[in-house]
Formats: C-alpha cells, structure tokens, sequence
C-alpha cells in the first residue's frame, strides 16, 4: 500500500474513535459537552430516547470499541500488509455502515435532533468502507 491509502486506513477509524469518546464522555456528563451551534444539533435528545440503548448497553458505550477493533485492524493490516486483515476491516466497515440508516432514522424522527459526535462517526464509518472497498478493488486489479 502506498502511504497515502495507509494514512487514510488508519485516519478514518482514528476520527471515529476520537468522535465516539467524546461521545461516550459527553454521555457520560449529560450532555453538556455537544456544542449546541443549531437547535436541531443536540446530542442530549439523543442520548435519552429508549433506542439509545441495545440489550442494556448505551450504544455510546459500545462505540469506542467498535472504533478500536477497526483501529486495530487497521494498524495490524497496515502493519503485516495481510488481504485477510482488508476483508475484516471490509466487513467491520460494512456492518457499521448498515446500522447507519436506523441510527440517523432514530435521531431525527423519534430524537428529533442530530448528535454531532454521532454524525461524524457516521461520516467516519461511510469513509472507512468506501476507502476500503476502493482498496480491494485497487488490490484486486494488481493481483487479479
């Protein structure tokens, strides 16, 4: 891989990771961390919707380790330049990225408000799974 395509694999789940702590502790603090620019960007609202929660976790406790296993991922791959370490970055992506249209669903129409720490986790996983889908057809046309 040539550096810039490794910066970009491992820049994304940075933000992301970056993004869902800051989430998480915004949570944690009741949300008086969420910059309020716009009064439909309030990420309270969105913290408190029953939703917010799957099997008894806050989802804002879920991502940061859903960021750190693509992270993580991303650093071995780029580290052992392994294809299987890409499919697993692939597919950690897609499935994040499938969950998006219900999450942004649930902020607007039952929340009534955008988070902004959620918003750029979505924009994070969105660009993790186009960058590596870009990849492997990059990788794919080399080898195949």
């Amino acid at each position: 891989m040539r550096t810039g395509w490794i910066t970009l694999f491992l820049l994304l789940p940075v933000v992301g990771l970056v993004a869902s702590i800051l989430g998480y502790l915004d949570f944690r603090s009741g949300g008086s961390l969420c910059p309020s620019i716009v009064s439909v960007l309030d990420c309270s609202r969105v913290y408190v919707i029953p939703q917010a929660r799957f099997l008894g976790v806050h989802l804002s406790e879920v991502a940061p380790l859903y960021f750190l296993a693509l992270l993580t991922t991303a650093v071995l791959g780029a580290v052992y330049a392994r294809w299987e370490l890409l499919v697993v970055y692939m597919a950690l992506s897609i499935a994040g990225l499938s969950v998006i249209p219900y999450l942004v669903y649930l902020e607007l129409v039952v929340a009534g408000a955008l988070c902004l720490y959620c918003t750029i986790m979505h924009v994070a996983i969105v660009g993790c799974t186009a960058h590596s889908i870009a990849l492997w057809a990059r990788l794919h046309r080399v080898v195949g």
